[in-house]
């Protein structure tokens, strides 16, 4: 089926459902549509990303979005102007606009440069799509990474993330003999409360973006005998300030685990790092920033705000490694990313088309 609507077109992406790891559906689809629409180039990589270019030259802009989104299926359904589905902002919308913007740049734009349209797989889980199109050594002067910053602003920073494991050890007995064993869940729980401490001690007056902030994730026990729980893991996501890099949060958790440990000698304890992503504060001097600033402007008539996000995008790894200008942009209000009730407003997506299209036209086109 090919669409020639940019709301059926999102509308037919939120159908499909792409929690991450299974993304081989949305791909296809959105490899017959971007064919259709003009895209040339067009292809899957070994990861299961899908890419597609327009226009041609020596200019070129990456417009990175994820197909994937988190699990749990809700209706899709257009009711009003406002269209429910999972991933409607956390972030198939931006992936759409950024397809539709591009295949509807004019043929003497396209003659000025290419833009290159990637739909990446996980950046949900551990972003293993944005990885592996950094692997390929894909050549860009800038690139916008599509996420819901809302119609007006442009997000220039994210916090960074550790995600790690925690597996406290005990010796295990008898539950009546309970008072000579030391619990692993009870362990595991006083060595929480001693790590949520140490990150208050980091916490900053300027807000919560400048804070080391830990969250509890997952917990599980076992008993190996039957007895007193022996050994229980903690999950634990902790998202880093700016001025805090991982290697120094690690070190801090691993004082707080050595002080533990010396404290009572029937608790072992190891730290495992499953996932991290460093902080990163993007330039908002450079020509593609001008290019969004004035690009909202002249569509929504305001000024654009520039965010920080206490999350994290494909931007931090991106714009860590590559060292050019980037931005992050999107429809969309973020506080329904991940929720039951996710919903785009039809009037801001199609305005943010236009948005993503005038900026790549000034980015190719600057003097």
């Amino acid at each position: 089926m090919t669409l020639e609507d940019p709301v059926l077109f999102l509308q037919r992406m939120l159908e499909i459902y792409s929690p991450s790891g299974k993304e081989e559906q949305i791909a296809h689809f959105i490899i017959d549509e971007m064919k259709f629409l003009g895209f040339r180039n067009v292809r899957m990589n070994s990861a299961g990303n899908v890419y597609g270019e327009i226009g041609s030259g020596s200019r070129s802009i990456l417009l990175c979005g994820h197909m994937d989104t988190v699990p749990g299926r809700i209706p899709v359904k257009l009711e009003g102007d406002r269209l429910y589905g999972r991933g409607a902002v956390d972030a198939k919308s931006s992936l759409a606009a950024m397809i539709w913007a591009s295949a509807s740049l004019k043929p003497d734009i396209q003659s000025l440069g290419k833009v290159i349209v990637a739909g990446v797989v996980e950046e949900e889980r551990n972003a293993r799509g944005i990885r592996q199109l950094l692997h390929e050594g894909l050549n860009v002067e800038c690139a916008v990474f599509g996420e819901p910053s809302g119609l007006k602003n442009v997000t220039f920073a994210y916090k960074g993330r550790i995600y790690m494991q925690v597996i406290c050890k005990t010796r295990t007995g008898h539950v009546g003999a309970q008072h000579m064993f030391r619990n692993a869940i009870e362990a595991a729980f006083d060595l929480w409360s001693r790590v949520k401490n140490t990150c208050l001690k980091h916490q900053s007056p300027c807000g919560i973006f400048y804070s080391l902030t830990p969250s509890l994730m997952r917990i599980d026990s076992r008993r190996s005998v039957g007895g007193i729980p022996d050994e229980c893991l903690l999950e634990i996501d902790l998202r880093l300030p700016p001025k805090i890099r991982s290697t120094e949060a690690v070190s801090l958790i691993n004082k707080v685990i050595e002080e533990f440990e010396a404290e009572d000698d029937s608790v072992s304890v190891s730290l495992r790092t499953k996932d991290i992503v460093e902080p990163f504060v993007a330039k908002r001097d450079t020509f593609l920033m001008k290019a969004l600033r004035e690009s909202i402007y002249e569509v929504t008539g305001e000024q654009a705000k520039f965010l920080r996000k206490t999350g994290t995008g494909d931007m931090n790894i991106f714009g860590a490694e590559r060292k050019v200008p980037v931005a992050t942009y999107g429809p969309g209000d973020s506080r329904l990313s991940h929720t039951i009730c996710e919903y785009i407003e039809i009037p801001e997506y199609l305005k943010s088309i236009e948005v993503y299209k005038r900026t790549v036209e000034k980015v190719l086109s600057r003097p």
